[in-house]
């Protein structure tokens, strides 16, 4: 567990400190210098890409996870696995190529009359698969080394420091938006190229050639594997991008703009939950394929309860402070309220549901992954093309909060059917019940006349009133020692 707590420490270190890189290019930047259509339009080639990514990879990217354990013995082992994982998703991506130039003029039909502003740039899609598409592959490879924060950092920080950087040089008129939009592809770009640069360092990147008769029982385990993981991770993503595609298909740029920063604050909620499943899922597939099913339970249940209380508090504070976020944003941007509570709700019970989804993927059963993800595939799709035409962003948000609730539920009683494991304890009950009513209270306060004095005081509160109820009652050990190890660390800082 002492790496999954370093790590876990380190990589929210990392997103938050991207949340604020984030919240200075989402929420103060980009409404403000970029038009909202011209914001929509990076949003779906964004989304577009991740989509096609995951189906260029082959599988690939869920493969080095689940079978690390099997190549990590020696140098020429891994470097056997790393040339797999690289020539793989290289012909998906020269399929990928293929396959959208023949279709481009559907494509660019099919955004024209609600987003015509796609057809002018529908080619910069290519290069962005490419950048993403590697990176997801080797940020995995460099996870399964168990070093989740070179990744984080990668993404999180550096690449919205250059984002914003860009976004300032436009500002001021030094570059046109073609010139932003050529180094907003390019900043992309740079990720996959600084992980090759980081793995050469380690000396890590080794590539070499198997062969392949000495492996066969194994690779046609990992093909399988493959090909199963590549629906399942497919329908994780188009839970989180298919609602902006077909926004800008749908209804237009503008609302895709306003519904995709509404997005990005529900999902900050989801921060906790990113940095721990990082290094836990590794870990988790060490613990499966050693059948450690207690340690296994004591993780599930121990991260369930910590991503419930980093969730709930990070949910509550920005339910309190709604009114002086909306303030922050131009006018177009207003009706982003309920899709924030919405979508941040839906995020919540994902975290609340713990490694369930990593559990099942990690472990024999992992074709179930298959199932549930076809469902949620089906239900995604049908739920947002049904609720978007009725309640246009809000439906969205609607959509997206039902497909993840269904989605979750189902894999959480499968495990606890098959593995008799299930991640919620009473003090599980009591962190809702305690976030509620700091909720409660915090409406209670009067708005004081001043942003910042409004922000801080509202959040003290709430964080104060919080944090107490769950040392007082001693709901989480986890969150006890962190508090002990940070005050001791601030207290030999302070003391020299």
């Amino acid at each position: 567990m002492g790496v999954i707590i370093r790590q876990s420490i380190q990589n929210t270190v990392i997103s938050y400190v991207g949340i604020v890189l984030g919240f200075v290019s989402t929420i103060l930047l980009y409404p403000n210098i970029l038009s909202t259509d011209q914001y929509g339009l990076t949003r779906v080639l964004i989304s577009l890409s991740i989509i096609c990514a995951q189906f260029a990879h082959l599988g690939v990217k869920n493969i080095v996870i689940r079978y690390f354990p099997y190549f990590q013995h020696s140098a020429q082992s891994r470097g056997n696995l790393l040339t797999l994982i690289l020539l793989v998703p290289l012909g998906g991506f020269l399929l990928f190529i293929t396959v959208y130039l023949l279709l481009q003029g559907q494509f660019i039909t099919y955004y024209d009359d609600q987003s015509a502003l796609f057809a002018s740039y529908y080619l910069y899609l290519v290069p962005l698969v490419f950048a993403i598409l590697f990176f997801e592959v080797l940020n995995n490879y460099v996870r399964a080394l168990q070093d989740s924060v070179t990744g984080s950092f990668v993404n999180e920080v550096l690449m919205r420091a250059l984002i914003i950087l860009l976004l300032v040089i436009h500002h001021f008129d030094l570059i046109s938006f073609t010139g932003f939009m050529i180094g907003f592809v390019l900043t992309y770009g740079i990720q996959p190229f600084y992980l090759l640069a980081y793995l050469y360092r380690r000396g890590e990147l080794n590539i070499t050639f198997p062969k392949l008769d000495r492996n066969t029982k194994l690779l046609k385990g990992m093909g399988v594997y493959g090909a199963y993981s590549l629906l399942g991770g497919l329908a994780t993503l188009l839970v989180g991008n298919i609602d902006i595609i077909m926004l800008g298909a749908m209804i237009d740029l503008n609302s895709t703009a306003v519904y995709a920063i509404a997005f990005y604050v529900g999902s900050v909620i989801a921060v906790p939950q990113r940095s721990i499943i990082k290094i836990a899922s590794p870990v988790l597939a060490g613990l499966i394929k050693e059948k450690k099913y207690e340690e296994i339970d004591r993780l599930y249940k121990r991260t369930s309860l910590n991503q419930i209380i980093a969730g709930t508090l990070l949910y509550v504070g920005i339910w309190a402070n709604m009114h002086n976020l909306m303030d922050l944003l131009p006018a177009e941007y207003q009706g982003a309220k309920w899709i924030i509570i919405v979508v941040g709700a839906a995020k919540l019970f994902n975290m609340a549901t713990g490694i369930n989804g990593s559990i099942i993927m990690n472990s024999k059963y992992y074709r179930f992954d298959l199932y549930t993800n076809i469902m949620l595939i089906i239900l995604t799709i049908a739920t947002n093309y049904i609720f978007i035409q009725l309640h246009g962003m809000l439906g969205a948000a609607m959509a997206t909060a039902l497909s993840i609730f269904i989605y979750n539920f189902v894999k959480f009683v499968f495990v606890w059917i098959t593995f008799s494991m299930q991640p919620f304890r009473w003090n599980a009950l009591a962190v809702l019940l305690t976030a509620a009513a700091c909720l409660g209270l915090s409406f209670q306060i009067p708005y004081l006349y001043n942003f910042v004095l409004d922000l801080l005081v509202r959040s003290f509160v709430i964080t104060f009133l919080f944090t107490g109820v769950i040392l007082l009652f001693n709901l989480s050990d986890d969150v006890e020692n962190l508090l002990r190890q940070g005050c001791q660390k601030i207290f030999h800082f302070i003391t020299g």
